[in-house]
């Protein structure tokens, strides 16, 4: 019998990413899954991922979609799991995994809107979710929440990631809260887990967070003959041709020089904005190569290794073991 047949485990923000390897693992092990997350298509993929699994190795599980879910949606949550008690679903995983990189720039230039976009994700939609998988969940339940552990108060061994104070915010808050949740939760005889994977090879990290944090270095200080004002305008532009052919990059910067010009010669502003897209990429490359020379053996982890890791939580001897803690496998000084 696999270790996990007969379970079900709900992942949130499970149609990508971390949240797909998640639910994967837990298919493979025989257990049945509940995934949501706002976009349908995502979701119908990884189902059909999941589906095949099952298939192969005839566990008798079975996957359920919830598209159109965000986990900052009090009302679109609450309906979820009320669903899912009128279907006498019992959840014995909840797995808080779903999140955003949110905005990367200095706290006093954080639009207030992504900063409530940020924090209701991580920290309102842990807590609502949570609250609301007790109808559905019984004693020996486990709830894991995928957090961040450079947010702690420790300054000799971590300290926040600059630039992104309503992730920071957000991730420090997270973890109290799984602690807390354990405390409260005794009686129900429900585990209360927090884990820091640490970093993660993701998209996120190469087309996202390290680039938008290179360009805010730029911004801070200008570039060439641009005020902050005007590379920040030129970054929204830029950012998005990360990682695309040579083609849609020239054409890509030569259509934002003609939008921002502002009656500059339209040549040296593309010159300008081509020099910029390049030290944009060197800096987020060398961001990426120091980060990695700042772990022990300088190798971030896999998806699937963090889903490894999860599961490994889910173990009953494990989970009585650590229930209330926060198990940080984060050891890196972060170099932003």
């Amino acid at each position: 019998m696999l270790k996990f047949q007969n379970k079900v485990a709900l992942v949130t923000g499970s149609g990508t990413g971390i949240g797909q390897a998640i639910a994967k693992k837990f298919v493979e092990n025989g257990a049945s899954v509940i995934i949501l997350g706002r976009r349908r298509e995502p979701l119908e993929e990884t189902a059909k991922i999941l589906n095949e699994i099952i298939s192969k190795i005839n566990s008798g599980a079975s996957v359920k979609i919830f598209s159109g879910v965000d986990v900052s949606d009090e009302a679109g949550m609450t309906e979820m799991f009320n669903e899912l008690r009128n279907e006498n679903v019992t959840i014995d995983y909840v797995i808080n995994n779903a999140g955003v990189s949110g905005p990367v720039t200095c706290f006093a230039n954080a639009p207030l809107d992504e900063f409530k976009s940020t924090v209701g994700i991580h920290l309102t939609g842990t807590f609502w979710g949570s609250v609301q998988a007790l109808k559905v969940m019984k004693e020996g339940g486990k709830i894991i929440t995928i957090s961040t552990f450079f947010t702690e108060e420790r300054p000799l061994e971590q300290r926040p990631y600059r630039f992104r104070s309503p992730y920071t915010a957000a991730q420090g808050a997270k973890n109290r809260l799984a602690e807390l949740m354990s405390w409260e939760l005794t009686d129900k005889g429900i585990i209360s887990i927090a884990t820091n994977p640490g970093p993660v090879h993701s998209d996120r990290i190469y087309k996202t967070v390290y680039p938008k944090a290179a360009a805010e270095f730029m911004r801070v200080g200008g570039f060439e003959d641009l005020v902050p004002e005007e590379v920040d305008a030129a970054n929204k532009e830029l950012l998005p041709l990360l990682g695309e052919d040579d083609n849609t990059i020239k054409e890509g910067i030569l259509a934002a020089a003609k939008k921002l010009a502002g009656g500059k010669d339209v040549q040296k502003t593309t010159q300008t904005f081509t020099n910029l897209l390049n030290k944009i990429q060197n800096i987020a490359e060398k961001v990426q190569n120091n980060t990695s020379h700042m772990i022990a053996n300088q190798e971030f982890l896999s998806q699937t290794q963090v889903a490894e890791s999860v599961l490994n939580l889910c173990d009953d001897e494990i989970a009585k073991i650590i229930n209330g803690k926060v198990i940080p496998g984060d050891r890196v000084f972060y170099p932003v």
